[in-house]
């Protein structure tokens, strides 16, 4: 089964070549102009997606080095959530490609794709899973019975973890994209010297809160705070809320591993950790790749291949 894959799900142009679950050839386009205001804006990332998603497509079929006139058996793209502008590019690109050259379309969730990085890998004696999606707009525990049964347990109810160290690299005047400023400067800051709540501590509740975190942030910075200080403190709040949610959930449920995907996936303190964390439990865990954390088209195409072998 030969799949093209498409995201354009935020600000980055994204297309992979799959044959089954093995990648072929892959493209990403990162929009940098976004930095010069702090964060994504929406109405300038779909419009470079229009401009660049042909050149990405492209050079993602030549990585692929398929024989001349082979054409894939499906066209995937994500269809959602995301930014409506850039989703609504991608999808109708996706489709009148689809349309044009006679093949299957499949519409793909962009929460649902990125558990996918893990698919097939993770099978059998794996389930039940408690998968933790963590990234700059989602936050959230998922409880996989297996890859077609997969229930929520709980979410964020106002920001995502990762907007949250987006923002408090911000707050700091760390370069965008911020959380990966923000874990290379809490390296040498002290976590124990700024104190700051937890919100919604308790590991028994699979729901999360960070806005208030961000107000306390800002406060303790006006207060004249190491910033590497700061961003250590920050980082230990967010990353035990993070660990200590997720593994009480494992525990509720009876887990056999825990299931890890997102951006935030790939900051360095969540990773060690939740290492540790299973390693003590006996429990599996699947980390993607640092590549495979943030949004891609390789997980798009994972996601339209095993609702292929559904059929």
């Amino acid at each position: 089964m030969l799949i093209l894959a498409v995201e354009t799900s935020c600000d980055d142009s994204a297309a992979a070549v799959l044959s089954g679950p093995d990648l072929l050839g892959q493209s990403i386009s990162s929009q940098g102009v976004h930095a010069a205001h702090g964060g994504v804006v929406p109405e300038l990332a779909s419009r470079m997606h229009l401009s660049t998603l042909p050149a990405v497509v492209a050079r993602a079929l030549e990585k692929s080095d398929l024989p001349s006139g082979i054409r894939p058996d499906c066209i995937a793209a994500t269809a959602g959530p995301g930014l409506v502008g850039s989703l609504l590019v991608g999808l109708s690109w996706a489709k009148a490609l689809a349309f044009a050259s006679g093949c299957r379309f499949i519409a793909v969730n962009h929460l649902a794709a990125h558990l996918h990085v893990h698919y097939p890998s993770l099978t059998g004696d794996s389930f039940p899973a408690v998968a933790l999606l963590v990234s700059g707009g989602h936050t959230g525990l998922f409880l996989m019975r297996d890859w077609q049964r997969i229930d929520l347990l709980g979410c964020t109810r106002d920001d995502a973890a990762g907007e949250a160290f987006d923002k408090c690299a911000k707050l700091l005047g760390l370069d965008y994209p911020g959380g990966p400023a923000l874990d290379r400067l809490a390296d040498s800051g002290d976590e124990s010297a700024v104190a700051l709540p937890s919100p919604l501590s308790d590991s028994n509740s699979p729901e999360f809160s960070f806005s208030g975190l961000k107000t306390a942030a800002s406060l303790a910075h006006r207060s004249g705070v190491r910033p590497e200080d700061l961003a250590a403190s920050f980082r230990r709040v967010v990353v035990d809320l993070l660990v200590s949610k997720t593994f009480s959930a494992a525990r509720c449920v009876s887990a056999h591993s825990v299931v890890v995907a997102g951006g935030v996936a790939a900051n360095s303190l969540l990773r060690a950790d939740l290492r540790r964390a299973s390693l003590d439990r006996g429990l599996g865990l699947y980390l993607p790749s640092m590549e495979l954390a943030t949004d891609n088209a390789e997980m798009v195409g994972r996601a339209a291949l095993r609702l292929l072998e559904d059929d």
